[in-house]
């Protein structure tokens, strides 16, 4: 599981699995993902939905992935890190990913998106 082509995030992101639902900061944003910059207090490997906007977007982006911790949280789910990596996500979505992280690093927009 990899991230992919990404670039710095700093937006809110809402995570939902069930009736739990959190709010928490992104540090970067990717093609294939995305790493909040606090755990959530999720199973590591659990299904969850990320609905975030980015910076310029007109409106919220909405995706399914799979949460994985990348810090070594306490049990409420404060500390560490998490990534949540995408399954699959739209091709109007992987467009808007692709667009903000090429104008983020100022480099061309990869074709195969």
């Amino acid at each position: 599981m990899s991230l992919g082509l990404s670039a710095p995030a700093a937006v809110p992101v809402e995570v939902t699995a069930g009736d739990l639902r959190v709010f928490r900061l992104s540090a970067e944003i990717g093609t294939g993902g995305l790493r909040l910059v606090k755990a959530a207090p999720f199973e590591p490997g659990r299904p969850v939905t990320v609905r975030f906007t980015l910076p310029g977007a007109p409106a919220p982006i909405e995706l399914e992935g799979e949460l994985v911790t990348t810090g070594d949280p306490s049990e409420d789910g404060e500390g560490g890190g998490a990534a949540v990596y995408f399954f699959g996500p739209s091709h109007e979505a992987a467009f808007a990913l692709s667009s903000y992280i090429s104008d983020r690093l100022g480099i061309p927009m990869l074709s195969s998106l």
